[in-house]
Formats: C-alpha cells, sequence, structure tokens
C-alpha cells in the first residue's frame, strides 16, 4: 500500500529544515489540504509540505479516500486499519526524509 498526494517544497526555495504533514479525514483528499499549507508557509518558510491521500478510494465517490475501509466500525477493525496506514505513511515519512537529507 503506497501513498502520496500533493506536496510543496519550501517557500524559501532552501533545503527543507522540516516537514508538515496534513491528514485529511474520511471521504476526502490531500488536495483539500494542501491549500492550507499555503497559508502555514510564510510562518514555515524552511518547511516543506505533505498532504498525503489515504491509501484507499472509497468506491462510488470520485476523489474521496479512507484510510481504512469502515465496514463494521468494530475495534479490531478499526485497529487493523489503523495499524496499515500508520505502516504505510512511515513508508512515505521515510520515503521524504531520506530525500531531505540526502547530500546535495
Amino acid at each position: 500500500m503506497a501513498i502520496e498526494g500533493p506536496r510543496l517544497a519550501p517557500l524559501s526555495g532552501a533545503k527543507p529544515n522540516a516537514l508538515v504533514i496534513l491528514l485529511h479525514g474520511y471521504g476526502s483528499n490531500g488536495e483539500d489540504l494542501i491549500g492550507l499549507a499555503r497559508m502555514i508557509q510564510p510562518a514555515l518558510p524552511d518547511a516543506a509540505f505533505v498532504a498525503p491521500n489515504a491509501p484507499s478510494q472509497i468506491p462510488r465517490m470520485a476523489a474521496a479516500y479512507q484510510w481504512w475501509p469502515i465496514e463494521t466500525f468494530s475495534m479490531a477493525e478499526r485497529a487493523a486499519g489503523a495499524a496499515a496506514a500508520a505502516a504505510a505513511l512511515d513508508r512515505l515519512v521515510s520515503s521524504i526524509v531520506s530525500v531531505m537529507t540526502a547530500s546535495s
């Protein structure tokens, strides 16, 4: 399970020294939040921003994502879904940080 979404480079044009990750809720997507990043950028001009789409598109809903399918609302379902989403987020963050910290 790979996740991607809109990103913004630092407003300063410099190499990023911080990463801000904006996570949307059920039925939304990263595009809904990246505009918020543009409002925050002046306060964090050296930060990179990412607003990933959740890994699972909601069936029959264009551009609507969920971090895990909600079928029964059971605690076991939520725990398994959260664990899978956390692993995908960890991979995304690791890949971004490795690029940020790579020698230029």
